[in-house]
């Protein structure tokens, strides 16, 4: 593998290999590497969840190798761990984002500075679990196994949000002119899952709202302002119900949107990246809502560094110190 990778290599490369699933495959039946029970990857050494573009180039590594262990680290932290990666295993690229002198913070995995400082990528290769021998034992590693029952945790972490939800009609939607979530009857989903995940999506998109995060929610079905904000909801729906331990189901829209990504990939490699940290942000956003007992320790202090901009670079810049250091 090259010794010195271009991080810009990374947005293109994975945007080029979910442009190529999106233009050979039906998009009807096209499962994205985000749609599953794949929990949030996260390092191995020191526990911390990746996020934005990173996310999904281990959520693709993982699909196209049948990966089932959410762990991943550098060569070097799996050595540190007592583990060594097995002979001819190819790494997956992952960033990490430092900002320039100006300012003292990091961001990793993001695409978009919280601030909009100025920033240097770095590059490193990470291995997965199942790359390594001996696999050490998960038990440091968070798990879902100590999260209350899936579903009636979901039910908590959007009851936390205090979002206004009328269940009426036949279509799930958010609208911004009246701040509110509008999703058909409980019974009217073929599964809880189904329910979970269409919910998940207009959460997103609440987040959007210009008192929260101040996305772009003008966009009318067809135009790339509209794509690019059905992505962010379908990332960032996915991101959240994988540190539940949900697996991601298929929006009704499902067709629909997979038709409008692939214009909008096909004209900037890195509106997916964008899309991926918004997705973050917007997830991170929900989850600092939570009470202190949802979700996992790691998820937890993340989401409530994402509440302001100086404490969420804070937190990312520790992620990259820890990173560097035991690289």
């Amino acid at each position: 593998m090259p010794a010195d990778p271009r991080p810009t290599d990374m947005h293109t490369r994975v945007a080029a290999l979910i442009l190529a699933q999106l233009e050979t495959a039906d998009p009807a039946s096209w499962i994205p590497p985000w749609h599953g029970a794949d929990p949030m990857p996260r390092n191995a050494r020191t526990g911390r969840r990746y996020r934005g573009i990173n996310v999904l180039a281990l959520w693709c590594a993982a699909q196209a190798q049948s990966y089932t262990d959410a762990r991943w680290a550098t060569y070097r932290q799996w050595t540190a761990l007592g583990a060594q990666v097995r002979k001819a295993e190819r790494g997956t690229l992952v960033l990490f984002y430092k900002d320039l002198p100006r300012s003292d913070h990091a961001v990793t995995g993001d695409a978009d500075t919280p601030d909009g400082a100025p920033f240097v990528a770095r590059a490193a290769y990470v291995f997965n679990a199942a790359q390594v021998d001996p696999a050490p034992p998960t038990a440091d590693a968070p798990t879902h196994a100590a999260l209350p029952a899936p579903l009636p945790a979901f039910d908590t972490f959007v009851a936390a949000t205090g979002a206004q939800i009328r269940e009426s009609g036949t279509r799930a939607c958010y609208i911004p002119a009246t701040d509110t979530i509008h999703l058909p009857p409980r019974a009217a989903f073929h599964t809880p899952m189904g329910h979970a995940g269409t919910l998940a999506h207009e959460l997103v998109h609440w987040t959007g709202a210009p008192h929260r995060l101040a996305r772009d929610l003008t966009g009318r079905f067809g135009a790339r302002a509209y794509a690019a904000e059905e992505l962010v909801a379908e990332l960032g729906a996915a991101f959240v119900l994988a540190d539940l331990g949900l697996a991601r189901t298929p929006h009704p829209d499902h067709a629909a949107y997979c038709a409008s990504w692939a214009p909008l990939l096909r004209a900037d490699s890195r509106a997916l990246s964008h899309a991926a940290a918004q997705g973050s942000r917007a997830a991170d956003y929900l989850t600092a809502m939570q009470p202190a007992v949802l979700g996992p320790p790691s998820f937890k202090a993340s989401a409530a560094a994402a509440t302001t901009t100086d404490a969420k670079s804070a937190e990312a810049g520790a992620d990259l110190v820890q990173h560097l250091a035991t690289t």
